[in-house]
């Protein structure tokens, strides 16, 4: 998930969610770093499923 506004990233994410699967838990190739925001916010609509996606591939925003 990539966005044009740079700020420090604060936050661990993996990539793929772990769901308490130890290997992808601890997997460093499964971490990307994100702020809080884009965390806390864009990322779990993502894994609730209640983002789509463009023909770019960047989330759309609620209502498009």
């Amino acid at each position: 998930m990539q966005q044009e506004v740079v700020e420090p990233a604060k936050v661990a994410d993996h990539i793929k969610p772990h769901r308490g699967n130890a290997e992808l838990f601890f997997d460093p190739n499964n971490l990307q770093s994100l702020c809080a925001a884009c965390h806390d916010s864009t990322k779990q609509r993502i894994e609730l499923g209640q983002v789509g996606f463009g023909s770019d591939g960047w989330p759309l925003e609620p209502g498009v």
